[in-house]
């Protein structure tokens, strides 16, 4: 969900997308999966690479959610779920039991679930945390403008390489007191009993997820660049928004040697890469739906096609 507004005023029309929100309009790109060469694969950390079980940041402190002033905890009743569908996001629920990820509780407070049914056939966990949300204080959001993230690559840059980790708000850890916050009616579709099952890290859907997640993996990649980068600073840049993670070098070598040593971080930190997105020492990448080379930032094509393919809205309801 965007949080988007739509506004008439002064006989004009305005949209205001929340910041931290921006990056859900930049999710229109396909990138041909590439196989990993073996330069890079036998110089990483083979864990790096995500198998389907979340990571969690080694250097993360547990993240301490904190309510407005004056109010009350929210209890909103479970949405109805075929039990088709909940037999379909079983197995979800069970993974993360199983990894801690999800755990029981009793709590004051409750949100619904609903699954989403993907491109593939298949579901997705989503939880409705809108009215948490309004009961929880706000962070500053502190996230990179993507359309003006890119302005720091210069022309003389020709190498590149995109990281997109995986689940990578799962790799926080939620402290125990905020835990209650996040809980949500689970009925076991073979057995049909009802519990109450919570987040024990950063869950999706948190309006200072993103924020608390940035923050993080930028101090650890500062610290990275400080601690471990030997290469002067005029020959690379790395960009950083939300869970991407954009690097541009002047030379092959170094790009290679900068791309290798960040995987290795990532992995030894407690994060996991998603190899399919992986875009690794390449001359051309696609990074937040532009299309990216030496001296060159475009709009992307399946994100044209997809703005065209918009239909031209009649009234104000299909607006």
């Amino acid at each position: 969900m965007l949080q988007a507004r739509i506004i008439f005023e002064g006989g004009r029309v305005k949209l205001e997308i929340p910041e931290e929100n921006i990056a859900k309009m930049f999710i229109i790109k396909e990138v041909e999966p590439q196989p990993i060469t073996e330069e890079i694969e036998q110089a990483v950390v083979p864990w790096v690479w995500e198998t389907g079980t979340p990571g969690k940041s080694k250097a993360a402190q547990p993240v301490v959610v904190e309510l407005k002033e004056g109010k009350e905890p929210v209890r909103l009743k479970q949405y109805a779920i075929k039990p088709e569908v909940r037999r379909e996001i079983a197995p979800i629920i069970d993974q993360y039991l199983n990894l801690g990820i999800l755990q029981e509780c009793e709590s004051e407070y409750n949100t619904p679930i609903f699954p989403v049914k993907k491109p593939n056939g298949k579901y997705r966990l989503v939880q409705d945390l809108r009215a948490i949300n309004e009961i929880t204080k706000d962070i500053h959001p502190v996230v990179a403008n993507p359309y003006t993230l890119l302005t720091s690559v210069s022309e003389k840059f020709e190498w590149f390489t995109v990281i997109d980790l995986k689940d990578a708000f799962f790799c926080i850890p939620l402290a125990l007191e905020s835990r209650k916050y996040f809980a949500f009616e689970w009925e076991n579709p073979d057995t049909g009993r009802r519990r109450q099952l919570t987040w024990s890290r950063l869950p999706q859907g948190f309006k200072n997820s993103p924020t608390i997640f940035g923050n993080q993996l930028a101090r650890e990649l500062e610290e990275w660049k400080t601690t471990q980068v030997t290469v002067p600073s005029m020959f690379y840049v790395v960009l950083q928004y939300v869970d991407d993670i954009f690097l541009a070098a002047t030379e092959r070598d170094i790009c290679s040697q900068l791309t290798i040593s960040l995987l290795n971080m990532l992995g030894q930190g407690g994060y996991r890469v998603s190899r399919d997105k992986a875009q690794l020492v390449r001359t051309e990448v696609v990074y937040l739906g532009c299309e990216i080379s030496k001296g060159v930032r475009k709009l992307g094509t399946n994100r044209i096609a997809a703005i065209c393919a918009i239909p031209v809205p009649r009234n104000h309801q299909e607006l």
